[in-house]
């Protein structure tokens, strides 16, 4: 086929994915309805096995959590008004309360903040509003986001600490524990040198969310 018989040909193929109906006499014409529906149903079959492989990975965590988790993905993204928060799809029929974590495959992603019927609004680590008591080692400490970085400050500057330890929700907290927050990534002291300043990376990449889980309650209690 040449060069211009490809691109007439790429060209029918779009069209009969927006259009098939319309388009379909002509191809009958052309007698090339069968490599087009072919080709289609190879991309339909793609798409669907990336879906499947996308799902797969982000819960194949849900086994291993003794949280019951609610899945979910994500209905608006407002993050780039400066707000750093999402709404997700599901809320109140849902059994999505105010204050329950929001994770994914990589870590904590935020804290649900207000819930409507079908949706939910949930701020992200990267909110400046956010204080959270997190674990680390035997240390406990308030996880805060201040100048584009995620710290944690309120540990004493006898504490046990190396670069690369994990941040974890606390045990001391009305939060579910043990859910992995980010790491340690450099460790300072404050003016006074009497407590620690911590920056974390958090664990998520918060410019890949796809697929969501809020954490409803611990599995095997009401």
């Amino acid at each position: 086929m040449t060069r211009k018989g490809k691109l007439v040909f790429i060209v029918v193929i779009i069209m009969a994915i927006l259009l098939k109906e319309e388009v379909y006499g002509i191809l009958f014409h052309l007698n090339i309805t069968n490599k087009v529906d072919n080709y289609i149903c190879e991309i339909k079959n793609k798409n669907i096995e990336k879906l499947y492989n996308e799902l797969v990975e982000a819960y194949k965590y849900d086994d291993n959590l003794n949280y019951e988790l609610e899945h979910t993905k994500i209905l608006f993204n407002n993050t780039y008004n400066l707000t750093d928060k999402i709404t997700i799809y599901k809320g109140h029929k849902n059994n999505i309360k105010e204050k329950n974590l929001v994770i994914n495959e990589q870590g904590l992603v935020g804290i649900v903040n207000k819930v409507n019927k079908n949706s939910s609004e949930v701020v992200l680590l990267t909110n400046k509003d956010l204080n959270l008591s997190v674990k680390i080692n035997e240390n406990y400490g308030i996880l805060k986001y201040e100048n584009n970085e995620l710290i944690v400050m309120g540990i004493n500057n006898k504490g046990k600490l190396d670069i690369g330890d994990k941040v974890y929700t606390s045990d001391v907290s009305n939060y579910p524990k043990n859910v992995l927050i980010g790491f340690v990534s450099n460790i300072s002291v404050d003016n006074y040198e009497i407590e620690k300043v911590l920056k974390i990376t958090p664990a998520v990449n918060f410019n890949n969310l796809k697929y969501l889980s809020v954490i409803t309650d611990l599995r095997g209690q009401e």
